[in-house]
């Protein structure tokens, strides 16, 4: 494929961004760049027979992956090896990045997305525009995929705001003393059950066994339906992220004996957590199990202790009541748009196309929240005009006059909204949004509320 090709075909995402070189903007080109420069470079897909250079370019970039790490790339149940975009200059790997497809839960709607990780260039040719058209061509790649959202990790956010990149989701956890913890749960278990109540059984935690894989798949897909932003994953993907060991260790909490029947269901575990070091990577009940869910942490916390660790860190939705219990043992919620200098960001190849798939779920806040049909709210997008119109019986989105009431937005900030990772009142307050009315802003908040938007840390973690 030549580089002409590479460029009209879009994609889009990217995970980590690099830092070998140390230098200041490592994927950042010279804004002097030649286009004679550029014409000595090819954008071309990756092929099996690319992946011992590929890795050799990703050790020199980024001091990784392990052999390893690499081949748990290569076994991902979705990877191809056109997966990877490569720049080559006279037949040599210059630059690289790597596409995965994947989808996430968002409410009622299951959304496909691509994400892009280990984009780097070479140093000698960071100022020839290299990474800007690796990022084109992903973008195109995305597209024709059937993507409707990019996805990138980095801590250079300014390199994909200036094409047209938003941030969006927020690193999501909470640490706490061991110990401390441990105490709470101790104040909060109750001492003696009432007579009248019927006595239960304390659960027992253990370490998992490939046999109950079942089980963990089935907690939780129930617990990620109509939640925004877990990955969707089915029974390959599951057998590969266990596979590839990013963690160290899965507890199990069982509501019976410790020795269970194997079966389908395995309706007798009720919770996991994944452990590694003394973080908790991910941690789900069933029904809402609380004191599975307090079980499944004191065992971490005792782990912890034994390993002279201090405190426990558990990652978990920003709306999961665990991050209460932490608070009340003397630990801190974090719940930022930036963590270590690393920032999430998306883009929405076709915004209105997303606002469109979305109107059902436009319109069931429209009637939860009281607006009455027939209701209009006019969006002036980067000068153009459209019309969000809540009927009797259904939303539309659509080109037309703004009407008395609109609100005032780019591209990115549209994403955001529909998204849900703004919240409309500060965002009119310091100016990223402008509002024509106070009934502008009022509808914004009923049709575009913050979402407790959180991509699960277990997909991405390293090994």
């Amino acid at each position: 494929m030549n580089s002409t090709t590479a460029s009209s075909r879009k994609v889009s995402g990217i995970k980590n961004e690099p830092q070998a070189g140390k230098s200041s903007h490592p994927l950042t080109p010279t804004a002097g760049t030649s286009s004679r420069a550029c014409s000595d470079f090819e954008i071309v897909e990756g092929r099996a027979g690319d992946h011992h250079e590929i890795q050799q370019l990703l050790t020199t970039l980024f001091h990784g992956p392990s052999m390893g790490d690499f081949q748990a790339q290569l076994d991902d149940p979705f990877y191809e090896p056109n997966d990877r975009l490569l720049i080559k200059r006279n037949k040599r790997v210059v630059g690289h990045v790597h596409l995965t497809k994947r989808g996430v839960h968002f409410g009622p709607f299951q959304l496909p997305i691509a994400q892009a990780a280990d984009l780097g260039v070479l140093p000698e040719y960071r100022e020839q525009q290299c990474a800007t058209r690796l990022l084109a061509a992903a973008e195109s790649r995305m597209i024709d995929d059937g993507a409707v959202l990019g996805l990138v990790r980095t801590n250079i956010p300014e390199f994909f705001q200036q094409r047209g990149w938003a941030v969006c989701f927020r690193h999501s956890f909470s640490v706490a003393g061991a110990r401390d913890v441990l105490s709470r749960l101790g104040e909060s278990t109750p001492v003696e059950a009432a007579p009248w109540q019927p006595q239960t059984q304390p659960l027992n935690v253990r370490i998992w066994r490939h046999v109950e894989q079942s089980a963990l798949m089935r907690i939780y897909a129930n617990n990620t339906r109509n939640v925004f932003g877990p990955v969707v994953r089915n029974e390959d993907y599951w057998q590969w992220l266990i596979n590839r060991r990013a963690y160290d260790r899965i507890y199990i909490a069982i509501d019976g004996p410790e020795k269970i029947e194997l079966s389908d269901e395995l309706t007798q575990i009720v919770g996991y957590a994944v452990v590694k070091g003394e973080r908790i990577v991910e941690l789900m009940t069933e029904d809402g199990r609380r004191d599975a869910a307090e079980q499944l942490v004191a065992r971490t916390c005792r782990d912890a202790i034994e390993h002279d660790t201090n405190q426990v860190r558990l990652d978990a939705a920003p709306n999961d009541w665990l991050h209460g219990l932490f608070s009340s043992a003397g630990g801190q919620q974090h719940y930022h748009e930036s963590e270590a200098g690393d920032v999430w960001m998306v883009k929405a190849f076709d915004p209105l196309s997303l606002g469109r798939t979305m109107l059902s779920e436009i319109y069931r806040r429209a009637k939860a929240g009281g607006i009455s049909a027939p209701s209009e709210l006019g969006i002036l997008l980067d000068g153009r005009k459209l019309t969000l119109s809540i009927r009797q019986r259904s939303a539309r989105l659509e080109p037309g006059k703004l009407g008395r009431s609109y609100l005032v937005c780019s591209q990115a900030e549209l994403t955001q909204l529909l998204l849900g990772h703004l919240n409309v009142e500060v965002a009119v307050e310091n100016g990223r949004l402008q509002a024509s009315t106070r009934v502008a802003v009022e509808t914004a908040c009923t049709l575009f509320p913050q979402l407790p938007l959180w991509h699960p840390p277990l997909d991405g973690l390293p090994s």
